[in-house]
């Protein structure tokens, strides 16, 4: 379910069971959308919240989540541009569908954070070794 005051990605969003304070990310590879890993991510883990945006790139008129210069070639700088796109859209999911329910509003900001922060963190490392 999309919701208007979530950021601008087309995604699916499941809320977890009661008390859960488990929300995974799902990213389909290329050519897949938003409801493919849905039925996965409930496999691997029934109780979590699971957030499942489609990639905004297209390719061949498949979606995805960065660009390829050729197969197995990644343009860097859109990946570096769309792995923050993508912790900016984390963070402000995380702020509209309350990932930290359960948690002060005060917490729940800290909680965003630190994803933002994790996610940030990620693209630095995944790019480093790319590189």
């Amino acid at each position: 379910m999309a919701d208007a005051d979530a950021p601008a990605f087309t995604h699916r969003y499941q809320p977890g069971a009661p008390g859960s304070r488990v929300t995974l990310l799902l990213l389909h590879g290329t050519g897949g959308d938003e409801s493919d890993l849905l039925p996965l991510g409930s496999a691997v883990a029934p109780q979590a919240a699971l957030l499942s945006p489609r990639g905004k790139v297209l390719e061949r008129g498949m979606p995805r989540f960065f660009r390829r210069l050729a197969e197995g070639v990644f343009d860097i700088e859109d990946l570096t541009r769309r792995t923050h796109e993508l912790a900016d859209f984390v963070e402000a999911a995380a702020g509209t569908y309350g990932f930290c329910s359960g948690h002060k509003s005060w917490q729940a900001q800290r909680c965003s954070a630190r994803c933002s922060r994790w996610c940030r963190r990620r693209s630095r490392i995944c790019i480093g070794r790319m590189c």
